[in-house]
């Protein structure tokens, strides 16, 4: 069996390495990956120039999905509308249901026209699916109404995701003061990905304790963030995007992470299972500090408004630390599940 794997931007979806290393155990599935052609980098803080550009990459991918060839396609949602051409194609494809699409759009680009369209192909994707994989088990309430059998596999790091530096010498490569504490943001720097709530949390922290800020990603708000750090100077450092073999040495050399995001009616569907970045702080066993989330055991949820103070109490040992949980402890176990239904079908 040919299973074709289809994101918007694979290179920088670290999930479909693991989901690639677990199927080279099963000697009857090929697994590929579809590699867009083309791709514009979303940059600037300009609402309306970044949904041009999203729309222009959606196309791109769109119009390349109809000439791939595969026995079963798998696709990744967020933006659900790279499922479309396998409906009209009348081709089988698994749903990797990620996270709702139209609430995505709201809280990137606001509450507009496009927002209703979103909803409308999110429902028809998941309508049409074979069958839907989850990222979190939150998200099996949405889905629950579309009678399509569901597997749940957790975002969670593989048991490689080690540091190939001690954390010492990590923090010396890049000047951090004895004494010094990091506090990591890792991720997408956009509005959903909590990165406009960064320069007040750094603001606040910084006016109580030493530390520095360590922000790896990129995005919209770059640019604006760049802004930030030469007002702050070295208690800012930001590396844009770096290979992922690279983040675990980050995660490692940290104090404190952050993973933000904005509370909304929505925030019920994210927590560790399906936040990578969550997964990869809990693989070191990191003090996490979150907001706009479910609540867990393995971060200190707070509220919006309370992150700085929360990532204060974390800096002086006040929190928990998390629970490492790996990938093949897991994940693997139901990616085996999913292919053997998928065998049992064929």
């Amino acid at each position: 069996m040919k299973v074709v794997y289809i994101a918007l931007d694979p290179l920088k979806y670290p999930r479909i390495k693991k989901i690639s290393s677990s199927l080279k155990k099963l000697d009857w599935v090929k697994f590929e990956v579809m590699i867009p052609k083309f791709r514009i980098a979303p940059r600037g803080s300009g609402r309306f120039k970044r949904l041009f550009l999203a729309v222009a990459n959606y196309l791109a991918v769109f119009l390349q999905i109809f000439f791939v060839r595969a026995d079963l396609f798998w696709v990744a949602n967020c933006p659900d509308i790279l499922a479309i051409p396998l409906v009209l194609r009348r081709r089988k494809y698994l749903l990797e249901y990620r996270s709702p699409w139209s609430i995505e759009v709201e809280d990137e680009f606001g509450k507009g026209p496009w927002v209703r369209p979103a909803a409308i192909i999110e429902n028809i994707a998941l309508r049409n699916a074979l069958a839907i994989t989850l990222t979190t088990s939150k998200l099996l309430k949405r889905v629950s109404g579309f009678g399509k059998p569901t597997f749940v596999i957790p975002n969670f790091s593989t048991k490689n995701f080690e540091a190939s530096i001690s954390a010492d010498d990590f923090r010396k490569k890049y000047g951090v003061k004895r004494g010094e504490k990091i506090v990591l943001f890792v991720g997408k720097l956009t509005h959903v990905e909590g990165a406009d709530l960064l320069p007040g949390i750094i603001e606040q922290v910084l006016k109580k304790v030493n530390c520095v800020f360590w922000i790896v990603g990129d995005g919209p708000s770059l640019p604006f963030l760049k802004t930030f750090e030469a007002k702050f100077g070295n208690k800012i450092k930001l590396f844009g995007w770096i290979p992922h073999e690279e983040v675990s040495n980050f995660v490692n050399a940290a104090d404190v992470c952050l993973a933000p995001r904005h509370t909304s009616k929505y925030s019920q569907f994210y927590n560790e299972e399906g936040l990578h970045k969550i997964a990869e702080y809990m693989f070191f066993g990191k003090p996490i500090v979150a907001c706009g989330i479910a609540e867990s055991s393995q971060y200190l949820l707070v509220k919006e408004n309370d992150i700085s103070e929360g990532t204060i109490r974390a800096l002086k040992g006040e929190t928990p630390v998390s629970t490492p949980k790996t990938w093949e402890e897991h994940s693997a176990k139901k990616i085996f599940k999913l292919f053997s239904w998928l065998k049992s079908k064929t």
